[in-house]
């Protein structure tokens, strides 16, 4: 059973997975509002800035291999690189193409299902729980996002006249979120031993999961009119 534990894992949280979430699917087929498009960019973004900004809490808590890359992951996200701006700022502009102007996306509130994101991985980073924290965002949050991403940056160019740079938002985290997700299960394989362990990294990425699926419920349904699931766990 503890060979198949992180194959389990990753299964029961893909049950889940925002790729197939309904708000996915309506992008995909060119029927969401350009409205609710806009959102979506506005939460992502909070995403980097508050939650990913968050994650940086734990960076004197991890083992020394892990410090560079978690630092230049989050540098790179909030800062960009010469290649790619900021992702927060790649957000406002892939909400923007949807009609809107750049003051208009980022000056919408972040809504308390986005701030469950950065207070949970606040909460974990207080009590010293890095590995908790780090799950939490690679494990429920980035392991299912290029699967997401893929489909909608497929979606914004067939259907709403996105370019390759207004999409660049979704299109970038193809492949960054899998390094990050990869990044993630390995050094959870390799820290979370015990069964202990074990259970408080599930619960922690199951958290993210949840937070992540949430997000997009409470955007949907505010946006659309239309209903959708929401995760909880047991008490």
């Amino acid at each position: 059973m503890a060979d198949t534990f992180w194959q389990d894992l990753r299964s029961e949280i893909l049950v889940h997975s925002v790729a197939d979430h309904p708000i996915t699917n309506d992008l995909a087929a060119g029927k969401l509002k350009r409205d609710t498009i806009a959102e979506l960019c506005a939460q992502l973004k909070f995403c980097v800035v508050e939650g990913i900004g968050s994650l940086g809490l734990i960076i004197p808590q991890v083992p020394r291999d892990l410090k560079r890359e978690l630092a230049g992951n989050i540098f790179g996200e909030l800062h960009g690189t010469r290649k790619v701006p900021s992702h927060w700022e790649l957000a406002v502009d892939a909400g923007a193409a949807a009609g809107f102007s750049r003051e208009d996306v980022d000056n919408r509130p972040m809504m308390a299902e986005t701030k469950v994101y950065p207070d949970t991985v606040s909460a974990y980073a207080a009590r010293g729980k890095w590995l908790e924290a780090l799950c939490f965002v690679a494990l429920g949050a980035e392991d299912p996002f290029p699967k997401f991403c893929a489909k909608v940056t497929q979606g914004l160019q067939a259907h709403y006249g996105y370019d390759d740079r207004q999409a660049l938002y979704f299109s970038v985290h193809v492949g960054a979120d899998e390094e990050h997700a990869e990044t993630g299960w390995t050094f959870a394989a390799a820290n979370a031993k015990s069964a202990e362990a074990r259970a408080s990294v599930r619960r922690a990425a199951l958290e993210g999961r949840n937070m992540w699926w949430n997000m997009y419920t409470a955007i949907y349904e505010r946006g659309e009119g239309k209903t959708a699931s929401w995760l909880r766990l047991p008490v």
